[in-house]
């Protein structure tokens, strides 16, 4: 078994998993910290993966995406590939069945083929359930504190970290994806393994200090917002397995903790470094 380790957790890989091509994202995730829980990637024989394929689809999709679905198989989740029959002959098909609280993990796959979307989100569905907070986000390092910003796609999460990068700075630490957990009474902000178009993201975690939702706009603006608009914000940008009715039960009054103990602000904003320095200003007084 390989270890990996983000947001104080570990990752334990297979071997003749870890080797393969689409598993490099892991790569920068090796050093060891500090972990409160381990999930477990097994491979799984590959004789069982047309059975079990057969037998999953029998069950209730509670999730779908453009790489998968979730079926509910009542004693675990199972997370089948949904590519069309073309692409399916052409690369295979996988199977990951988890735990139903995503500690224990077993891949049956039929070729090396791209299926780290599914470990993400099996992931992303674990930490919610141990105090993590996957997030739709940027996150950078000043001076010792974090700083998250958020919005859809498109919004310009990464151009305002860049922004900081040059202007502020600042130390890009992820620019999709980052976790957030609070641990000992502080919010830390962790890099994750997985990320966006840009590819940059860090082992590394820092206290956050603010959450900044983005708007772009003619003028640089920016406002505290309330517990209420803070909530509206994070149910849009956390990374939330609405499938999973436990999960949900647990990371909905996390949510709600974030939103009272971190200040949030609405950052509408032109990409120039007057926007890097109101937000600077603004959330150092």
């Amino acid at each position: 078994m390989h270890e990996y380790y983000f947001a104080n957790y570990r990752l334990l890989v297979d071997d003749a998993i870890n080797n393969d091509e689409y598993m490099d994202y892991l790569a920068g995730f090796s050093q060891a910290m500090p972990a409160t829980h381990t999930f477990t990637l097994h491979l799984g024989d590959e004789a069982q993966l047309g059975p079990l394929f057969a037998e999953a689809i029998l069950h209730p999709i509670v999730c779908t995406t453009d790489r998968f679905n979730i079926h509910d198989t009542q004693d675990s989740w199972t997370f089948l590939s949904n590519m069309d029959d073309e692409v399916a002959r052409r690369i295979g098909k996988f199977v990951l069945i988890c735990a139903r609280d995503y500690s224990e993990m077993t891949l049956y796959v039929s070729q090396r083929i791209p299926m780290s979307s599914a470990i993400r989100a099996a992931c992303e569905a674990g930490m919610t359930m141990r105090d993590g907070m996957p997030l739709h986000a940027a996150l950078v390092e000043k001076d010792g504190y974090g700083v998250v910003f958020l919005g859809p796609s498109g919004m310009g999460k990464s151009t305002q970290a860049k922004l900081w990068v040059e202007h502020q700075g600042a130390d890009f630490i992820i620019g999709d994806r980052p976790g957030l957990r609070r641990i000992d009474g502080q919010w830390i902000g962790f890099g994750m393994p997985w990320d966006g178009k840009d590819g940059i993201k860090q082992q590394k975690q820092v206290p956050i200090r603010a959450l900044i939702s983005l708007e772009q706009a003619p003028e640089n603006s920016i406002r505290r917002l309330t517990k209420q608009e803070a909530m509206i914000v994070l149910l849009n940008q956390v990374m939330m397995p609405m499938w999973d009715d436990a999960a949900m039960a647990l990371l909905t009054p996390l949510m709600g903790q974030l939103a009272t103990e971190i200040p949030f602000y609405h950052l509408k904003n032109l990409p120039n470094r007057e926007a890097t320095e109101l937000t600077r200003n603004t959330i150092m007084q």
